[in-house]
């Protein structure tokens, strides 16, 4: 299969760059009456119990579509849950109701290695997403564990694409295996404790703007999530503002949904441009007003990863 990444080339015209939602995250059923809202993203990011003719239908139309794979908890409807014995497991997350699994364990890193990815692969996915990362930091024990696990689905698995979620602090060990950081909670969150959602303040939006600073300049390729009410127009609009603001500058793409991620969600930023940029390599010349903020335009072209390495050198 075909890896993609990202070749950007700026041409300047103010302060800011532009930036568009190519990617979607969604965990809700794939089927004939919401196929086609699907279509209109370059990336997605789906269920691995999605029905195969869907990911082909999708993959048809030069979408990359990637399955979820959590390497830190489990949560019973996995196909491959089955395969996890109790040893593996070491915590509880309550929030979601999963099962922590020990994830610097031989026998969960064969549970990975080979029936997990085989499995998201055998459906049809170009890839997988690696959600979780961030246990590491409950865990720093294990810390170098999860690096290694990462490290390896790249090297039995070179051509697939695939995208990590979040783990900031192991960021730089993790880029050189991964093609996409999903930046979860960009800007804006669900509160948990308050039930509802929220747009980061004072040190917690400094903390953000600090992780982001430091993608940035790992040049990696990054999608942002940012989480809002999407039935609460006025909220939309206000988190989109501050969003968009922020994605702009440091020139990441943009999504935003739900917490439950079981509707398709939006791209926050379709109404502050209407510039156009080339969407995809399949979809170079068409038009996309998917922009967000003022200034220079950001031209996305999808290369292999060995082209966008040599030029971003």
């Amino acid at each position: 299969m075909k890896r993609y990444l990202t070749f950007m080339t700026f041409a300047f015209i103010s302060l800011q760059t532009l930036v568009y939602a190519s990617f979607a995250v969604y965990y809700g059923d794939v089927s004939p009456t919401n196929i086609d809202e699907l279509s209109k993203f370059n990336l997605l990011i789906l269920s691995p119990l999605v029905e195969e003719n869907y990911i082909k239908e999708l993959k048809s139309k030069n979408i990359i579509v990637v399955g979820y794979l959590s390497l830190a908890t489990i949560g019973g409807w996995e196909p491959w849950a089955g395969e996890v014995p109790d040893s593996v497991i070491i915590g509880h997350w309550e929030t979601w109701n999963e099962r922590e699994t020990d994830f610097s364990s031989p026998q969960w890193r064969d549970i990975v290695l080979n029936k997990a990815v085989p499995y998201i692969l055998s459906k049809g996915f170009d890839g997988v997403f690696l959600d979780n990362l961030d246990y590491v930091d409950k865990y720093p024990e294990k810390r170098e564990a999860m690096v290694e696990l990462i490290k390896a689905i790249r090297e039995k698995y070179p051509d697939i694409v695939i995208v990590a979620n979040r783990g900031f602090s192991i960021a730089e060990e993790i880029t050189p295996y991964v093609d996409y950081i999903l930046f979860e909670d960009f800007i804006t969150y669900y509160d948990f404790n308050g039930n509802k959602y929220k747009i980061y303040q004072d040190a917690d939006l400094q903390w953000v703007l600090a992780q982001a600073e430091m993608l940035k300049k790992l040049k990696v390729k990054v999608l942002a999530l940012s989480y809002a009410d999407l039935d609460n127009e006025k909220q939309v609009e206000e988190f989109s503002k501050i969003v968009c603001k922020y994605a702009g500058e440091y020139g990441f793409e943009v999504y935003m949904a739900d917490i439950t991620l079981q509707r398709i969600g939006l791209n926050p930023c379709e109404n502050f441009t209407k510039s156009q940029v080339p969407s995809s390599e399949a979809k170079i010349g068409e038009e996309n007003k998917n922009i967000c903020g003022s200034g220079a335009i950001l031209l996305v072209i999808f290369l292999p990863r060995s082209l966008r390495e040599l030029i971003l050198r």
